[in-house]
């Protein structure tokens, strides 16, 4: 699933035209709390002079990957009439055609398999989205803010807080697929990590042995092929190393118990490099 970023600023809307300005410095989730699954048309509705409502980013339901962003992320929302206004990222998950409000935040289903596919979508564009606001901006998604907020929280957790509108979104929602804001988070931090895969292609940012396997004995310079050579620096006792910027790619990946994750580099089964230790990742 790949994210996909269109720029549709809501330039027709109050909320826009406001003025407001932020600072971010986290994130807020929001579902829509409308039987709805595309950010168009959300888009065409909000587009208008009159509607108290904006978000930054609304995450399609329908097309996976789909985000429409309405809003610069330093302008004011209008999406909890409270602190996440003023000081969050706010984003919209898209809901389902495929239920039925009936009072407050309840509401009926009408195909169990379309609406949870639905909901599956929308929540994995958002996961997407956050993840690539806190790479952007340097950010943690497990971290927490000064008032006690989560980096990342929900429209319910501000709430719960006293610091957002009585709302309950995404969790009204969430909780019929089992999903939840801690889990969310740990999702984005997950998708902040580099996966590691067989054919993909990594860049050291650490100086690395070559060894004949994982955790095995160096590798002699010498006894690289010509191709790694190139990306490897010749150390004074022969062994070598890949040189920090190098790329690489991935012929075979082996995780060990304790988590570190190897990947060999050279066609002969030779040649392994070391690309998380200890927790920390040494490619991007």
């Amino acid at each position: 699933m790949a994210l996909n970023i269109i720029k549709k600023y809501l330039t027709k809307s109050s909320c826009y035209n406001s003025g407001g300005r932020i600072n971010p410095e986290g994130i807020q989730i929001h579902t829509l709390g409308t039987p709805q699954n595309t950010a168009e048309s959300l888009a065409s509705y909000w587009n208008q002079a009159g509607i108290q409502a904006c978000v930054h980013y609304a995450v399609d339901a329908e097309v996976e990957g789909k985000v429409l962003q309405f809003l610069p992320e330093n302008y004011r929302s209008w999406a909890d009439a409270g602190y996440g206004n003023g000081h969050l990222i706010t984003i919209e998950g898209m809901e389902s055609d495929y239920m039925k409000y009936t009072s407050g935040a309840n509401f009926t289903i009408t195909n169990v398999e379309k609406f949870k596919a639905d909901i599956k979508r929308s929540y994995n564009g958002m996961v997407l989205l956050c993840a690539d606001i806190c790479k952007r901006r340097g950010w943690n998604p497990l971290a927490k803010l000064k008032n006690g907020l989560y980096l990342i929280s929900s429209h319910n957790e501000g709430r719960l807080a006293g610091l957002s509108s009585g709302h309950v979104d995404p969790t009204h929602v969430w909780n019929k697929l089992g999903y939840t804001m801690d889990g969310f988070r740990a999702a984005v931090k997950a998708a902040m990590e580099p996966q590691i895969k067989v054919g993909r292609k990594y860049k050291f940012t650490v100086k690395t042995y070559f060894r004949e396997k994982p955790s095995g004995t160096c590798i002699q310079y010498d006894k690289l092929s010509s191709g790694a050579k190139k990306k490897a620096k010749k150390l004074i006792n022969g062994k070598a190393k890949i040189k920090v910027g190098k790329i690489v790619k991935a012929r075979e990946v082996f995780t060990k118990p304790n988590g570190d994750i190897w990947i060999r580099a050279q066609n002969d089964k030779n040649g392994w490099l070391c690309v998380k230790y200890k927790g920390k990742y040494r490619v991007k």
